[in-house]
């Protein structure tokens, strides 16, 4: 890609490419990973790149090393033995099928509380995040919010209630869903928490909702 987009162009890398982005997406699948790359051809890329106006290689070169990072980054913690959230394993695996571009989310949230530079603002954005993407996908609403789409979902009122709750506190914190200018007073313990409450979660949703769709 980086070869593609700078000076490095030749004309047999659109198919090795294509070759190469299939048995990857098969790999990380099989890792229980979503691809992060949406580019499944070098030119939608390139075409990319423009739209965006990376009218730089070091932008195009900085994009492309990003795409991946948190998967490595989730590759060295694994080797390392570092600890993980106790349903964070079965979490992802709930996350497959329609639900599996909802494991790049998912890991976002898990890597912004464990890396070198914890964020834990946007670990518990992306953790309630997640549980949003779950219920847009399974109630087949893209355009939806948490607040309005789980009412749809026909999950226990008291349920229901507690995951409207976390999402509303988050809406609640500007500096965690919508940016702001005050320092922010969260740490790894409420990051922590809202990373399993959302594990928890999503293998609620997922079950509730997949096994009545079976049952249609």
């Amino acid at each position: 890609m980086i070869a593609y987009a700078t000076d490095g162009r030749t004309s047999d890398q659109p198919r090795a490419y294509r070759d190469l982005y299939a048995e990857m997406t098969i790999e990380l699948e099989a890792a229980k990973y979503a691809n992060p790359n949406p580019h499944k051809s070098l030119e939608v890329f390139y075409a990319f790149c423009k739209l965006q106006e990376m009218k730089t290689y070091a932008s195009r070169r900085m994009y492309v090393e990003e795409l991946y990072s948190d998967i490595l980054l989730d590759l060295k913690r694994i080797q390392k033995h570092a600890p993980s959230s106790r349903n964070w394993a079965k979490a992802n695996d709930a996350l497959s099928d329609e639900l599996t571009p909802v494991r790049a989310q998912w890991l976002k949230a898990k890597n912004f509380i464990f890396s070198s530079s914890p964020d834990f603002e946007n670990s518990i954005k992306e953790s309630i995040s997640a549980i949003e993407s779950c219920l847009m996908v399974l109630l087949n609403d893209p355009n939806g919010t948490l607040g309005k789409i789980i009412k749809q979902a026909g999950l226990d009122a008291d349920i229901e209630r507690l995951i409207s709750q976390a999402y509303g506190y988050t809406s609640n914190k500007a500096f965690v869903r919508h940016g702001g200018t005050t320092a922010s007073n969260l740490t790894k313990a409420e990051a922590e928490f809202f990373l399993e409450f959302a594990a928890t979660s999503i293998l609620y949703i997922t079950a509730k909702l997949k096994n009545e769709s079976r049952n249609i």
